[in-house]
């Protein structure tokens, strides 16, 4: 009967501890819907101006190679942000394809891009023929943030492994994004101030292809839109 007794009473303290213990989990979202948020500016009112360029003086056999502009991609921010900036082809229907322009000088490596995920159409002339492309790249030895020096670093949209960037290409069709790092680290870095100097490289067809007999407008442009982290 003791026996009995005992384990009973064992029993009720298991029961009791139990019935104390917490039976519920919270789960809350938070966030902030912010008023301000961070701009991106270009130079220059966004226009890279290749001026006047004579036919007679461009190959009519092979792919004229135009060479490097600059730009200057600035984001402010109201308070420091990590943010970063993709950007997309918005003539991607007039590049003549990777099998027929090639740019050279097309990277901050020196390096040359054919790939039409890594450069933008110039326009069509008025009888439909692409003329051209053109690579945007950041002169990576001169980003700064907040008024240092700092490594760009990119990755992409959907799943970042951030590396450092070597090239300063970014893969149009907002694919891929940079941002800044503090030098030697590639984890982003929250700024108020970020200075991306950009560099434009623009191949265009021989004379022949295009078989322009008007004056001809250059017609690229690309969208620069910023993404927080």
């Amino acid at each position: 009967m003791k026996k009995i007794l005992i384990a009973t009473a064992v029993a009720m303290t298991l029961s009791a501890s139990a019935a104390n213990a917490a039976s519920t989990a919270v789960l809350k979202v938070t966030g902030l819907l912010a008023v301000a948020a961070c701009t991106p500016q270009l130079s220059s009112g966004g226009e890279v101006d290749y001026g006047r360029i004579h036919l007679a003086d461009l190959s009519a056999t092979d792919v004229n190679q135009l060479g490097q502009k600059d730009i200057s991609l600035t984001i402010t921010c109201p308070e420091a942000t990590k943010a970063a900036w993709t950007i997309s082809d918005d003539r991607a229907d007039t590049h003549p394809g990777a099998s027929v322009i090639t740019i050279n000088s097309a990277d901050a490596a020196g390096g040359s891009v054919s790939d039409t995920a890594m450069s933008y159409g110039a326009g069509k002339t008025t009888g439909g023929v692409k003329i051209g492309a053109y690579t945007i790249f950041a002169d990576v030895a001169n980003v700064t943030a907040d008024g240092t020096k700092a490594d760009a670093i990119s990755g992409t949209v959907d799943s970042p492994s951030w590396s450092k960037s070597s090239t300063g290409i970014i893969k149009n069709g907002n694919m891929e994004m940079m941002t800044v790092a503090t030098s030697g680290s590639t984890a982003p870095l929250p700024f108020t101030n970020a200075v991306f100097p950009l560099k434009t490289s623009l191949a265009i067809q021989n004379t022949a292809a295009l078989a322009i007999t008007d004056d001809t407008n250059l017609d690229g442009q690309a969208t620069i839109t910023v993404k927080y982290l």
